[in-house]
């Protein structure tokens, strides 16, 4: 994820995002094809660090750090149990199960499947037009990420040495956030 976000720091550091209907559609590409990476990327570490927060951070005590503050949370999901309990159930407590049967969507399609209907029969279908990531080439990142690195690494001036610093502590930041403590060596 490291080299696809130099990457796009390079990409961006090289436009003018004021107006993006100025920038040619390569442009446009490279960056959204580095943004769904970095998307990607982000979101599985996320996940990840999440993951082993959980263990860290306990229901009402917010735990805070430099960027923000994060706290343990549940949400309630439910799923209908069995068919034939449920309306069982309802039965026992004098409701008629007429009252509570619909369309059940899996029914529909294989009545679609085995009919002259069409979808546009029984659905409301709105399209949407989107853009998604189609392909990457990752020889020309590869290349690219090579040379900023090189560049990176010959050049011998404060500003490279405070981003070198600074990748150094995002790495200790990110080992820090993904190394297991218990909660109460967090507080």
């Amino acid at each position: 994820m490291y080299s696809y976000i130099l990457l796009l720091i390079d990409s961006l550091e090289r436009r003018d995002l004021t107006n993006l209907t100025e920038l040619d559609t390569d442009a446009l590409v490279n960056l959204y094809t580095l943004l769904s990476d970095v998307q990607r990327g982000a979101n599985d570490l996320r996940k990840d660090i999440a993951d082993t927060l959980l263990d860290r951070v306990h229901h009402d005590q917010p735990v805070h750090a430099q960027y923000g503050s994060v706290q343990r949370t549940s949400r309630r999901s439910k799923s209908l149990k069995d068919d034939t309990e449920v309306l069982a159930a309802l039965e026992d407590a004098g409701i008629d199960q007429d009252r509570v049967l619909g369309v059940d969507p899996d029914k529909v399609e294989d009545a679609l499947d085995v009919t002259d209907l069409h979808e546009q029969d029984v659905y409301d279908i709105e399209e949407r037009a989107y853009v998604r990531k189609a392909d990457v080439n990752e020889d020309v990142k590869e290349t690219r990420l090579q040379g900023l690195k090189d560049r990176l690494a010959a050049t011998e001036s404060e500003e490279a040495d405070v981003l070198r610093s600074e990748i150094e502590d995002l790495e200790d930041r990110i080992d820090e956030l993904t190394s297991f403590r218990t909660g109460s060596e967090v507080q």
